[in-house]
């Protein structure tokens, strides 16, 4: 239903520490550029860590502007259908009030980079912050959790662990699939600290913060210093080396180092998730 939202319950004051929630959410768009085009759907699901749902939220959100027919033949979305529909300005307040305290709630969202971008990219031209909640990426739990598989679309798993498959490509569906992905793969396990997402909402963000898990990582490029690694690059096994690190950097749900690396005396990029151990090198 348009427009459509459930608030979760709130907790009394009991004296229990709350259970850790999540918000499972997915964005439909005009396009694939988060600085040009525009949010056209947002869904969500909060649950607890055992897979309690505790609230959902749906709404279509007019663009302002005309759906690509590229879009609208991947998400069925039309200008009709979002004539009605209310703007921005006014769903996303309500949404981020969904969202609850980043204190108590990560978000969960399938290459999370992609809807955290549209996400800043509205709220910056609201002149609103972005959400200051950790964003975990189902894609990069994926791909650690199932390398064998050829690829790691939310069509494919949803295929593969027999997940809803009804409404693909809608907001709502979609969150629900990601929800259903999360328990699956056991995330609240965590596959390692380099797989929890950066929590980037900036279309131009080439130097994220870093991923959580990694901050001392973050300080050691702060302070210019030299790090010890232990990296798994794949063929070799694990192999220690020293690198300066300069930047992160996220590509398709991965998150990697920029450093220099004082073997090859080169430039390169280290994916966090097979980085095994690190120090500082006083």
């Amino acid at each position: 239903m348009l427009g459509t939202t459930t608030i979760p319950a709130r907790r009394n004051a009991t004296g229990f520490v709350r259970t850790r929630e999540y918000v499972a959410f997915d964005l439909e768009t005009t396009g694939l550029r988060a600085g040009t085009d525009r949010v056209v759907e947002i869904g969500a699901v909060r649950f607890e860590v055992t897979g309690r749902e505790l609230g959902r939220f749906e709404s279509l959100v007019n663009p302002e502007r005309p759906m690509n027919p590229a879009a609208q033949a991947i998400h069925g979305i039309s200008d009709l259908d979002l004539a009605d529909a209310p703007t921005a300005r006014s769903v996303l307040p309500r949404f981020l009030e969904f969202l609850g305290d980043p204190a108590e709630t990560s978000l969960l969202a399938h290459n999370a980079s992609f809807d955290a971008r549209f996400l800043g990219s509205e709220l910056a031209r609201l002149g609103k912050s972005p959400p200051a909640h950790a964003v975990n990426d189902t894609l990069a739990l994926a791909r650690a959790r199932l390398p064998h598989l050829p690829n790691h679309r939310l069509d494919t798993l949803t295929r593969v662990l027999n997940l809803d498959r009804e409404g693909a490509h809608r907001a709502l569906a979609d969150s629900l699939r990601v929800k259903g992905l999360w328990l699956a793969l056991r995330g609240e396990e965590g596959p390692s600290q380099g797989l929890v997402a950066y929590s980037i909402f900036d279309e131009n963000s080439l130097n994220p913060d870093a991923p959580f898990g990694w901050e001392s990582l973050s300080a050691a490029i702060r302070a210019g210093v030299r790090v010890r690694i232990e990296y798994d690059g794949g063929t070799q096994g694990p192999d220690p080396r020293e690198i300066s690190p300069m930047s992160f950097e996220q590509r398709g749900g991965i998150p990697y180092v920029v450093a220099i690396c004082h073997v090859d005396g080169i430039q390169k990029k280290f994916r966090l998730d097979r980085v095994r151990w690190f120090e500082v090198i006083s």
